[in-house]
């Protein structure tokens, strides 16, 4: 259906404006900031998007969310594999720095009930277990030994652990030896690997074969970037599937991360005083980072975009069925304020404020905001 005749679509890009308009008053009234004309860069900003963002049915937010984060995040297939290659090639752990440290947070956090007592990421672990072996197989007490908790009965652990698999569309398989040696007895062994398709990219682009000494092992770009693009393909391919992909915890918990990612690129670029002592900061890099005031990040001032947002993203990437998953439930809530506390570990605090590293996706999101503006202005 077209966005035009979409009375849902419609709804949701009024729901939006209405929200600039509650953060456009709060701003008005409150003048909080430290830093000088940070509040009238803010303004100006958002003022610029009730103009423009409802123009042409929403065309910035479509095309922002087609371009940048759809076919680069969420690719249009059934095909795993297809959709794996797609997303590998197109991401870098350094490329997508912020956007993989929010979905290894996330990941980390719907995890937690089944990981032991150490505090390295679950991704993380993945990769060393995975990296352990040339084969990328992990037999199935060496998956519990490494994410298991002993506190807890072996078949809840199992089950936790059958969850977190199926999360990044890993499979089991199952290999039978008639006679053990040990015992002389019939033995199943059961393994956890990836799918046949995708153990064919990862042999192909991460086995090393040394001639010389006569073995293959697991190269370092074998990293966490393999498993973020794992768990993206599974949910592009899945997304008509909740139970493939999680469930509601998931959707919301997606939505809410590149919700996050639009907002932070659609914030303005503001001058500090050339006297700040933030430039002077030895972390500070005035070439691949800007400024954001603590105070634009407040919950009266973030919630009225945040939240609309969150339903926007939902619905173009998974749909009326996404869409219904965003209610406003208690664990919902919870979700989203995970998502923004993440904020800290993926962005630097500089002298109390926030500094945005100006990756890939935040400049060019940014760049078509600009270019749909300076368009119009030009017409």
């Amino acid at each position: 259906m077209e966005n035009s005749k979409n009375p849902t679509w419609k709804k949701l890009l009024g729901d939006f404006i209405q929200g600039l308009d509650r953060a456009i008053h709060y701003l008005e009234e409150r003048d909080v900031e430290r830093i000088p004309g940070a509040r009238e860069a803010l303004i100006r900003r958002l003022e610029n998007m009730h103009t423009h963002f409802p123009k042409n049915n929403g065309e910035i937010f479509i095309k922002a969310i087609n371009d940048k984060i759809q076919n680069a995040f969420f690719p249009n297939t059934k095909n795993f594999a297809e959709a794996f290659k797609k997303i590998l090639k197109s991401r870098t752990h350094e490329q997508d720095f912020i956007i993989n440290e929010l979905i290894n947070g996330f990941v980390s956090s719907k995890a937690k009930a089944i990981t032991s007592e150490t505090q390295v990421p679950i991704i993380d672990r993945m990769v060393e277990a995975f990296s352990s072996r040339n084969d990328f197989h992990i037999v199935d007490h060496q998956f519990y030994a490494m994410f298991g908790d002993p506190n807890k009965p072996r078949k809840y652990v199992k089950k936790k652990l059958e969850e977190l698999v199926s999360l990044f569309g890993l499979v089991s398989k199952e290999l039978v030896v008639e006679k053990d040696k040990r015992r002389s007895e019939r033995k199943v062994y059961t393994f956890y690997t990836f799918p046949d398709e995708i153990l064919a990219i990862l042999e192909e682009k991460y086995i090393i074969i040394d001639e010389e000494l006569g073995y293959a092992y697991v190269s370092e770009e074998f990293d966490r970037n393999v498993f973020i693009c794992m768990f993206l393909a599974n949910i592009a391919i899945h997304r008509d599937n909740l139970e493939e992909i999680g469930g509601e915890y998931t959707v919301n918990g997606i939505s809410a991360i590149f919700a996050l990612i639009l907002l932070l690129s659609f914030m303005p670029k503001i001058r500090v005083d050339e006297n700040n002592p933030i430039l002077r900061d030895p972390s500070f890099n005035e070439n691949n980072m800007s400024v954001i005031p603590k105070s634009w990040m407040m919950k009266k001032v973030l919630d009225k975009l945040f939240e609309p947002l969150i339903k926007i993203i939902a619905y173009r990437l998974g749909g009326g069925l996404w869409l219904s998953k965003i209610i406003d439930s208690e664990i919902n809530r919870k979700i989203h304020n995970q998502i923004r506390f993440l904020l800290k570990d993926v962005n630097r605090w500089i002298l109390g404020e926030l500094v945005r590293i100006e990756i890939p996706i935040f400049v060019e999101i940014s760049n078509i905001f600009q270019e749909i503006i300076i368009g119009t202005e030009t017409e």
